[in-house]
C-alpha cells in the first residue's frame, strides 16, 4: 500500500499527527519545499512532532517520508493550489480572481487523477454495473449532483432511487437488498442522513460504495468500498465547495463513463435516435415556451 493511502487510512493517529497528515494530503506541494522546522510551523506543532509522525508510519525523518510519499505521487507538486478554503480575499483582483479559482478546480482535478486507487475504482464500477437497482443518498449540493447522475444513468435503462429526505429513505429501505446497491456521497463522511441511509442498508446486507475525502471517517470504515476524493478543504470552515464540487462531479463522471462502456454498441444508438429526436421536437418546444402554448404528440 503506498504512502498516500496509509496517510489517508490510518486510524491510529493523535490529533498532532491528524494536523501534519492533513498537511500532507493538502498541500504536497509546499510540503515537497520544507524542512522539518519549517513544517512544524507551518502546522502550529514541533520538529520532535513531525519526526514521531515520520516514525510512526515506519521512516526515520522528514527526507525519508517525503522520498516515500512523493515517489507514489511523483507529479503532485506541479501544482502549487490556492488555499481551498478562501482563494480569495475582499481585495483580491478580479483577474487573479479568476486566475486562481481555475487553478484549483484544474488543480483539484490533476490530484484525483493521481491519487485514484484502480482497483477500487473497477470494483465501484463493478458494483454499479451488477445491482438490480441502485440508491443514491447525499447531503447539501451532493444531492443535485446525484439527481443529474441518476437521470443519466436512466436514460441507459438503470433503476435508480435517488434518496432526498428521511421519508423517502424509509419506503426506499424497505426495498433493498443483496442485489442493490448504495451510493453515498459525502466529504466527510460523518452526515446525519448518510449514517441512516447506511444503517438501512447494512440491515438488508446491501453493498455500500462510498465516495469521499477521509478514508478514516465513521461512513468510510463500514463501507464495502470507498473512492477517495482529493482532500483540499476543511470539513465547514470554508467560502464554499470549490473542490470537492468539481471532484465528486469528476469522479460520477468517471463511473457513468465506466458504466457506459458496458453496453456501448447500444448505449451510442439511443444516444444518436435520442438527438434524432430531440432535432425535431426542439424547435417546436422552443415556440411553444415563446408563445404559451402546447401541444400535444
Amino acid at each position: 500500500m503506498d504512502l498516500n493511502k496509509r496517510l489517508r487510512e490510518h486510524t491510529g493517529l493523535t490529533p498532532t499527527d491528524q494536523c501534519l497528515r492533513d498537511y500532507f494530503l493538502r498541500y504536497p506541494e509546499r510540503a515537497a519545499r520544507m524542512n522539518t522546522r519549517q513544517l512544524a510551523e507551518a502546522t502550529f506543532t514541533s520538529p520532535s512532532a513531525v519526526v514521531r509522525f515520520c516514525r510512526k508510519f515506519g521512516y526515520q525523518g522528514l527526507q525519508d517520508f517525503k522520498g516515500a510519499y512523493f515517489s507514489a505521487i511523483p507529479d503532485a507538486p506541479a501544482f502549487d493550489l490556492p488555499d481551498g478554503d478562501f482563494p480569495f480575499q475582499a481585495d483580491t483582483p478580479p483577474d487573479v480572481l479568476v486566475r486562481d479559482l481555475l487553478k484549483l478546480e484544474e488543480g483539484t482535478l490533476h490530484r484525483l487523477a493521481s491519487t485514484l486507487d484502480p482497483a477500487a475504482f473497477d470494483r465501484a464500477a463493478a458494483m454499479l454495473g451488477g445491482a438490480g437497482s441502485i440508491e443514491l443518498c447525499a447531503a447539501g449540493s451532493g444531492l443535485y449532483l446525484l439527481e443529474e447522475f441518476a437521470f443519466r444513468l436512466m436514460k441507459f435503462g438503470f433503476r435508480v432511487n435517488v434518496i432526498s429526505n428521511s421519508v423517502n429513505l424509509s419506503y426506499i429501505a424497505n426495498q433493498m437488498d443483496p442485489t442493490h446497491c448504495l451510493l453515498l456521497l459525502s466529504y466527510t463522511g460523518m452526515n446525519e442522513a448518510i449514517g441512516s441511509a447506511m444503517r438501512f442498508a447494512r440491515q438488508h446486507g446491501t453493498p455500500v460504495l462510498l465516495i469521499t475525502g477521509h478514508a478514516d471517517s465513521p461512513a468510510a470504515r463500514l463501507s464495502d468500498c470507498v473512492l477517495l476524493l482529493p482532500l483540499l478543504e476543511s470539513n465547514d470552515n470554508k467560502i464554499s465547495t470549490f473542490s470537492s464540487t468539481i471532484a465528486a462531479k469528476a469522479m460520477l463522471d468517471l463511473l457513468f463513463a465506466r458504466l457506459f462502456q458496458n453496453n456501448y454498441s447500444a448505449n451510442c444508438d439511443f444516444v444518436r435516435r435520442d438527438a434524432a429526436r430531440l432535432s425535431v421536437r426542439r424547435p417546436v418546444g422552443f415556440q411553444d415556451g415563446i408563445n404559451g402554448t402546447s401541444h400535444s404528440r
